[in-house]
């Protein structure tokens, strides 16, 4: 998803959201990112790095009171645009079933790996 149709997207989800004036995404120190409304955490998402590889392994937590704004879709991006701008050549994403979001995860350029009964493993690789 390029950062205009991102950034349509997020406006169209938080029209009328009363966190608006509130809400903001700090990046942290390595491949973190955390939001915020007001002081509460609202998300984050980390990448788990191996300094000798060329892997990274995503992961996210975000409060259910704020799913469905287009905020983890944001922490989501922003991880894996800095991801790729620091070079690593394969990224996965593991989440339960039950929270699957093949679209979402399909626009960050990942395909299905495995799916199971406990988990669905994305992976995204660096086109050559």
């Amino acid at each position: 998803m390029d950062k205009d149709a991102l950034r349509e997207y997020l406006n169209t989800r938080r029209q009328g959201w009363p966190y608006e004036d509130s809400y903001h995404v700090d990046h942290m120190d390595g491949h973190r990112f955390v939001a915020r409304i007001g002081d509460e955490l609202a998300g984050l998402s980390y990448a788990e790095v191996n300094a000798d590889s060329t892997e990274a392994v995503m992961k996210m937590n975000l409060k259910s009171q704020y799913a469905e704004y287009g905020i983890g879709t944001e922490l989501l991006n922003l991880l894996m645009d800095d991801l790729q701008q620091s070079g690593f050549e394969t990224i996965r994403y593991e989440i339960p079933p039950e929270r699957y979001a093949f679209q979402i995860y399909k626009n960050l350029g990942f395909s299905v790996e495995r799916r199971d009964e406990e988990t669905v493993r994305f992976i995204w690789r660096r086109h050559k």
